[in-house]
C-alpha cells in the first residue's frame, strides 16, 4: 500500500480508534453518574419520608388523601423469570412474567411554604400479573382517607422504537405521565410560588412503597430489590470500547510492519 491508499487506511485508524476512545470515556462517565444515581436512590431510602411539596425527585414521600373511583390507567410491562434459587429482599421467589403497572389518581393537598392546594396525584400502586390474554383482573381500589409512603420518580418517555403509547385507546407501554394524567382526566394543582403551569405538575409520580406484609397484587415497589434491578455495566461497555481501541491500533501496526517488510523484500528483489 503506497501513496493516497496508506494516507487513507492510517487517517481512518486514526479517526475509528479516537472515536472508540471517546465511546469508552462516556461510558465510564456513565458509570460514575449511575453509581452516584444508586447511591442518590439508596441514601434516599433509608430517609424518613418527607411531604410531597418539600421532596425532589427520587425522595421517599408521604401523602394523605383518596383514591379517585374509575381513574386508573395500566402500563404493559413484564418482568424476567427469576433465576433458580432466586429470591428477593424478603425470601419470596419473584413475580414474573407479563403484566401492567397500576397507575391511580389520587386525590390530596399539596402544601408548601405554608400554602396547601388541593390536586391529584398519579400513584404507581405496582405491578399486577395478567393471563395470556392480557385482561386485566378485577383490583379493588382502597377506599376512605388512606397515608401512603413512596418514591417520587419522574416520567418516562416513549423509545425511538415500537410499541407506542396509544392515550386514545388508554393503551400505554410507558409511564408518560403527562399523557397519562390528561387521558385521565386529571386537572393537576397550581404551584404560583414555582411559576410552573399546572400541567407540569405531571412531570412526576409515587412509586407506592410495598407493604411489609404484602402478598396480593399489585405489589408495590420494594427498593433493595429495584436498587439490585438497576443496570450498571458501563465499566463493562468502556473495557469493549476501549480494548477495540487498542485491537485497531494493533492491527495497524501489524498491516504497517507486514508492508514494511514487503517494500524491504522487493527492494532486495529488484537490487538483484
Amino acid at each position: 500500500m503506497r501513496g493516497r491508499g496508506l494516507t487513507f487506511f492510517l487517517a481512518f485508524t486514526l479517526i475509528s480508534t479516537i472515536i472508540l476512545v471517546m465511546l469508552g470515556s462516556w461510558q465510564w462517565n456513565r458509570r460514575t453518574e449511575k453509581r452516584a444515581f444508586i447511591a442518590r436512590i439508596a441514601e434516599a431510602a433509608g430517609q424518613p419520608a418527607k411531604p410531597l411539596g418539600e421532596a425532589s425527585l427520587w425522595d421517599r414521600v408521604t401523602i394523605s388523601g383518596r383514591f379517585v373511583p374509575g381513574k386508573t390507567a395500566y402500563v404493559r410491562t413484564s418482568r424476567p423469570a427469576p433465576k433458580p434459587g432466586e429470591r428477593d429482599s424478603r425470601g419470596r421467589v419473584p413475580v414474573s412474567g407479563f403484566g401492567v403497572m397500576v397507575i391511580s389518581a389520587f386525590s390530596t393537598e399539596i402544601c408548601q411554604g405554608g400554602t396547601c392546594w388541593p390536586g391529584e396525584v398519579l400513584i404507581n400502586r405496582g405491578f399486577l400479573p395478567t393471563p395470556p390474554s392480557g385482561e386485566i383482573p378485577a383490583l379493588e381500589t382502597p377506599q376512605g382517607h388512606v397515608s401512603l409512603t413512596g418514591f417520587l420518580r419522574p416520567g418516562e418517555r416513549e423509545g425511538l422504537f415500537p410499541p407506542y403509547n396509544a392515550p386514545e385507546k388508554g393503551l400505554f407501554f410507558f409511564r408518560s405521565t403527562e399523557q397519562i394524567a390528561q387521558t385521565l382526566g386529571l386537572a393537576g394543582w397550581p404551584l404560583p410560588t414555582q411559576g410552573r403551569h399546572p400541567a407540569l405538575a405531571f412531570a412526576a409520580s409515587i412509586d407506592l412503597e410495598a407493604l411489609p406484609h404484602e402478598t396480593a397484587a399489585p405489589f408495590g415497589i420494594d427498593m433493595p430489590d429495584l436498587l439490585k434491578s438497576i443496570p450498571n455495566n458501563h465499566l463493562e461497555y468502556a473495557i469493549t470500547w476501549w480494548s477495540l481501541a487498542i485491537t485497531n491500533l494493533v492491527i495497524a501496526a501489524l498491516f504497517m510492519r507486514a508492508s514494511r517488510r514487503r517494500r524491504d523484500e522487493n527492494a532486495v528483489t529488484d537490487g538483484n
